[in-house]
């Protein structure tokens, strides 16, 4: 009988001795409540990467992650419920297996950023594509307000 251990986000070992860290999309680095949101959509700045608007703000956060990140499909672009949470699950992993980067980059500076993903298309993108734009998206929003 094996017992699997479920702990925090650690750095698992490899045989070449550096330390690779999970990508995982934990609660606390999810965006919630409607005055935080609201905020970063009235006063956060806005880079768009088409299909996707990112909106970011750079605030404290009530949390030790260095960002948390919000996103959202309007239902007047994709009517299908099937459809919107294909796509923000699609969203979700995009920026899970990308998101290290931008963490390192944003704990370097010593910073936390509040992030809100706004899908802009009317059709489903593949997972390549998502990732591709999420990616650009973050660097260039980085690049230019972070």
């Amino acid at each position: 009988m094996s017992t699997a251990h479920h702990g925090p986000n650690l750095p698992t070992s490899q045989a070449d001795g550096q330390a690779k860290v999970r990508a995982t999309f934990r609660k606390h680095e999810r965006l919630c409540g409607r005055l935080r949101i609201e905020e970063v959509v009235k006063t956060g700045r806005t880079v768009h990467v088409p299909p996707f608007k990112l909106v970011g703000k750079v605030m404290e956060l009530p949390t030790t992650a260095a960002a948390q990140v919000a996103f959202a499909i309007p239902k007047r672009n994709l009517r299908n419920a099937v459809d919107r949470n294909r796509m923000r699950r699609l969203m979700r992993e995009a920026y899970r297996m990308n998101k290290h980067t931008y963490h390192e980059h944003l704990q370097a500076k010593g910073k936390q950023c509040a992030w809100l993903f706004v899908y802009q298309a009317r059709t489903v993108i593949d997972l390549a594509m998502t990732q591709d734009k999420i990616t650009r998206a973050l660097h260039r929003w980085l690049k230019e307000h972070g």
